[in-house]
């Protein structure tokens, strides 16, 4: 299927590429392109190949590498005021709808629960509706010139949904989220690891290169296994310890180890792994 606003790769097979593609405003989230991103993952989730899918930004026109600049801000000062009854009306459509609207909250909502393991692979500019769509990808990899930074409040007086507080406060721990937040002075990508934004960082040139050597070895594991180890961590993050473990091991119980187990014993890769 074709987009205008981003560029869909299927590398290896078990491997997804999907790369913002707005250079000339900085891979802002259009309408269109919060569209298409939402139906690409729908994608990746749909094919039964894809183990992994790795999200970046294409550089700007000038070369300067770009995650995203966050909504589209020229966009959405030409819309039209809503009436508070258009107003109420959307924010009870968030809470209840989880379809492909013109908004970050679905495909946020569509990268925390989907099984297949997301990168954020994040060089240049990474801000606002950029950061919040990376703390909601498994991972994030960063380049050292990367700029990770959230500025709602510096420069817009807002803290748009609130959910970048609650996410990289989690991720990062208060005080750092604060400091972030309240200042929006940007991360570099050694800071970004040092503080537990990020899992790895790389020389400029090698952040896709990197990204997709971890998205590869993710894939060459039993995907259920992945995608069930992944729905426990997510929900136990809201548990108390007695009730996390009871949910880890009733959801561990569907997978058995026998296969992988035979297969070490002869000395020969598991029937579910990728080479």
């Amino acid at each position: 299927m074709a987009y205008e606003c981003l560029i869909y790769q299927k590398l290896d097979g078990a491997v997804a590429l999907i790369t913002l593609n707005r250079p000339q405003r900085l891979n802002a989230l259009s309408k269109q392109l919060l569209r298409e991103l939402y139906r690409a993952l729908g994608d990746v989730e749909e094919d039964p190949e894809v183990r992994a899918v790795v999200i970046t930004g294409a550089p700007r026109p000038d070369g300067r590498p770009c995650f995203c600049a966050g909504d589209d801000l020229k966009e959405i000062a030409a819309e039209p005021e809503p009436t508070r009854e258009e107003a109420v009306e959307e924010a009870i459509q968030m809470l209840h709808d989880s379809g492909p609207e013109a908004d970050v909250a679905p495909i946020c909502r569509l990268l925390q629960t989907m099984s297949t393991p997301s990168i954020a692979a994040i060089d240049g500019v990474c801000t606002a509706g950029g950061i919040q769509l990376s703390l909601f990808c498994d991972f994030r990899v960063v380049s050292e010139s990367a700029q990770v930074s959230d500025l709602e409040i510096k420069n817009l007086g807002s803290i748009g949904n609130g959910s970048a507080a609650v996410r990289l406060s989690r991720l990062v721990g208060a005080p750092w989220a604060k400091e972030m937040l309240f200042t929006g002075e940007p991360v570099d990508g050694h800071l970004a690891v040092q503080i537990g934004f990020a899992n790895h960082v790389f020389p400029p040139g090698k952040l896709i290169e990197g990204a997709l050597t971890l998205a590869r070895s993710i894939a060459r594991v039993r995907p259920q296994a992945v995608a069930i180890t992944k729905a426990i961590i997510n929900a136990s993050l809201d548990m108390e310890l007695t009730q996390a473990l009871h949910f880890a091991y009733s959801a561990s119980l569907p997978l058995t180890g026998k296969e992988g187990a035979q297969a070490f014993a002869q000395k020969k890769s598991p029937p579910y792994g990728q080479p």
